[in-house]
């Protein structure tokens, strides 16, 4: 059975193998006619990877743009190759595989099919692409927040956050260098509430022009600024100063330039605000004998909660002026004294005629002084009669004026006294009708007023701030003034009789 099998088969081998061979010739002629063979061309962009290698080595690449997209032809099927996209193909630039030649660095790229590879013929399956070289830069940026535009009438721009508020920057050490500052901008125009918002962080050279992005790695795309809106008040600077100036010395003025700056922050804490107070230990006058300027913060004087609503308000000047005072003294007649606490039934009479009293202060002030004005009031409450000296109390503007101590003396007696004594201690009688010689302003020949007795209910005049000054002398002046009317004694009689006759002669 096998061996007739075996017979067939070989039977007309050569007849057999010849159809054979015309049978296939024949299949791919009709295959060829059906589904020829072609070539077409594909462009894909190349894919980099490892470029860790190059990062690792502190260096920057960069793909020659022309060479970021590669042309190749295929060769296949007309079947397989129409059915063929450029996705169907991947070209990958390996970068651990950079060749670093004399005049210029390459990387091969391999081209690959993703689906009928064995069906396919790529030519010129591999290429090289250039690659420049530049040192790597990496940097971390604080973003700063700013507004742009001004909030509504009454508010003021508060705090402002960006999150996250770091941003890293990588790229060519030639742009990265250049960064000045990295900002984020919000709009706050006529706002009134909180805001918050997205934006995107700007890059900022020294000359606050944009940098070019397209060759650097940014960490973030868009980060958020958050934006508080408070209330704003426009207060006046005080300024306090310690000390005095040298003797003879007065301030006039203690300013602050600008005189008032704008504060912010929560509406109940500026409500209680009425001035920022430059304390005195900050400024000192003592021994100052001309005018001066002098920087101060404001910051470290403002409350709790409460900021300046412009920084460059921060330091201000405090001018201190300083001027020398004029002395000037006055004659006032001793009629012009006014007397307090005289008890009934007493008299004074002045032992002079005119007191000196010494004023200082600035000769515009002073220029504008009288005799007729001032007015000095002698004080005699608790005095018995007798010989006294006491000083005399005369009210000025103690901002403007420094009255110097001025001493009077006088005696007190009681009108029964008067009438028993002969000595002229008395006054004499000016006519018939017994009546007090006066002279034409009503006022006897001591200058005294005729109703000065009357002033003993009045209350004692207030002391003049210059008598503060006197550091005691009160006691010292008095006992002078005592041991040198112990010498005058004897001649008290004779100067009453000189007194008679100058009335008289009148």
């Amino acid at each position: 059975m096998l061996r007739n099998v075996v017979k067939i088969l070989t039977r007309n081998l050569g007849l057999k193998l010849l159809a054979l061979v015309f049978a296939v010739t024949m299949w791919m002629a009709v295959v060829n006619l059906d589904d020829p063979m072609m070539r077409r061309p594909f462009t894909v962009a190349v894919t980099i990877e490892n470029e860790e290698v190059i990062e690792a080595a502190n260096k920057y690449f960069e793909l020659d743009p022309e060479s970021k997209n590669v042309t190749f032809n295929v060769l296949g099927n007309r079947s397989v190759v129409n059915e063929l996209s450029s996705s169907d193909f991947k070209a990958v630039a390996d970068m651990s595989q950079l060749i670093q030649k004399e005049d210029e660095n390459v990387v091969p790229i391999e081209i690959t099919a993703l689906r009928h590879s064995s069906q396919l013929t790529i030519s010129k399956r591999t290429k090289e692409i250039k690659v420049t070289l530049e040192d790597l830069m990496r940097q971390a940026f604080v973003i700063m927040p700013v507004a742009q535009g001004e909030p509504a009438d009454g508010y003021a721009l508060g705090s402002m956050v960006v999150e996250p508020n770091r941003l890293w920057v990588s790229g060519p050490k030639e742009v990265v260098s250049k960064i000045d500052a990295v900002k984020a901008t919000v709009d706050v125009t006529n706002m009134s509430t909180d805001i918050s918002d997205s934006v995107v962080p700007v890059l900022l050279d020294e000359n606050e022009e944009n940098v070019d992005t397209t060759r650097l790695t940014l960490s973030l795309e868009i980060v958020t600024v958050k934006a508080s809106i408070v209330s704003q008040k426009t207060v006046p600077i005080k300024v306090n100063y310690s000390g005095k100036p040298e003797e003879g010395f007065e301030v006039i003025s203690a300013t602050a330039q600008p005189s008032e700056v704008t504060i912010k922050g929560r509406s109940d804490i500026l409500n209680a605000i009425s001035a920022i107070v430059i304390p005195e230990e900050v400024i000192s006058v003592k021994g100052a004998n001309e005018k001066f300027e002098q920087k101060v913060d404001l910051n470290q004087y403002l409350p709790s909660g409460v900021s300046l609503s412009k920084s460059v308000e921060g330091t201000v000047t405090v001018k201190i002026d300083i001027e020398q005072l004029e002395r000037r003294v006055f004659t006032v007649p001793v009629r012009n004294i006014g007397v307090d606490d005289l008890p009934e039934g007493y008299k004074i009479d002045f032992n002079d005629r005119n007191v000196d009293i010494e004023i200082y202060g600035l000769a515009d002030d002073l220029n504008r002084l009288t005799v007729n004005a001032l007015r000095p009031v002698l004080d005699v409450s608790g005095l018995a009669a007798g010989r006294h000296v006491r000083k005399l109390q005369l009210e000025l503007d103690s901002s403007k004026y420094i009255v110097g101590e001025t001493q009077v003396s006088f005696t007190i007696s009681s009108d029964e006294n008067q009438d028993s004594e002969p000595d002229g201690t008395n006054e004499p009688d000016g006519g018939a009708d017994g009546a007090d010689p006066q002279d034409e302003n009503g006022q006897d020949e001591n200058g005294a007023d005729q109703d000065g007795s009357d002033r003993n209910n009045s209350d004692p005049a207030p002391s003049d701030p210059a008598d503060q000054r006197a550091d005691g002398q009160d006691d010292d002046t008095a006992a002078d003034h005592r041991n040198k009317d112990d010498e005058e004694g004897a001649g008290d009689s004779q100067g009453a009789e000189d007194q008679r006759e100058d009335l008289e002669e009148e």
